[in-house]
């Protein structure tokens, strides 16, 4: 009896740490889906879970049947990835800029992004919004490229050759980039900008209270400022000095 007993026991306890196990392997898949759809409160308004019951399920409670598909939905991912961890095509962790990639064709239809791609830097005079530039192509990628691997949700993107040596090694002259459009907030990063009209592509980063870095990646450029009063977003003020047209979100070897 006692070794029935004894061994009863081992399974309950070898279940319960199993169950530990892979609740806590869901919720970092949970947290890696969330932080690579947008954040928390984006990720909420798209599935319909409450917030707080999503920050719940991010702290380690366990979710339900049907939170756990409106959220792999929202998240763009599979059902099997987030409940059991079996997808190949999972999310992906990666830093974006940092090396070069390829980019995905679209697997079907639901998955295809159409982009727009310009060979070389606009004109001065022609503006500063994707959509008043023109000699463009389009291109379909991978949505669920752009979005698990670049984390980019924004349909307002387009791919742009550089021409220059300014940010080598970082970006290299004849690359391509990625850049999204979406306003947002100015920080620390990679930016396409429209300095006195000119399309340029530089490092800004918050110096102090007043000003902003322009930062060149090759030495052999200069660091200038700019006063932060006049820095904008594209479409927020035509006259001022530096106008953000977007941020870089990826970088590439292509031969489009």
């Amino acid at each position: 009896m006692a070794s029935e007993t004894g061994t009863s026991d081992d399974m309950v306890e070898f279940r319960s740490y199993r169950n530990d196990h892979e609740l806590s392997e869901r919720t970092e898949r949970l947290k890696t889906a969330v932080r690579q759809a947008g954040g928390n409160t984006q990720v909420s308004i798209r599935s319909h879970v409450p917030l707080n019951t999503l920050n719940r399920y991010i702290a380690g409670r366990e979710m339900k049947v049907s939170a756990l598909v409106a959220l792999a939905k929202a998240c763009d991912v599979s059902v099997e990835w987030l409940a059991n961890g079996v997808e190949s095509s999972a999310v992906v962790e990666t830093t974006p800029v940092r090396g070069s990639s390829a980019v995905v064709q679209p697997n079907g239809d639901d998955d295809a992004l159409p982009v727009k791609f310009f060979e070389v830097e606009p004109s001065a005079g022609v503006g500063v919004y994707p959509s008043e530039w023109v000699d463009s192509q389009d291109f379909i990628v991978s949505k669920k490229f752009i979005r698990q691997v670049l984390g980019v949700w924004s349909s307002k993107i387009f791919f742009v050759r550089v021409q220059g040596d300014s940010m080598t090694p970082t970006i290299r002259s004849g690359e391509t980039i990625l850049v999204d459009y979406t306003p947002q907030d100015i920080v620390d990063g990679l930016f396409m900008l429209s300095l006195h009209g000119r399309l340029i592509v530089k490092r800004l980063s918050i110096k102090d209270m007043h000003n902003i870095s322009v930062i060149s990646d090759n030495p052999r450029y200069n660091t200038f400022d700019v006063p932060i009063k006049k820095v904008c977003w594209a479409s927020a003020d035509p006259d001022a000095d530096l106008r953000v047209v977007g941020k870089v979100v990826g970088r590439f070897e292509v031969g489009f």
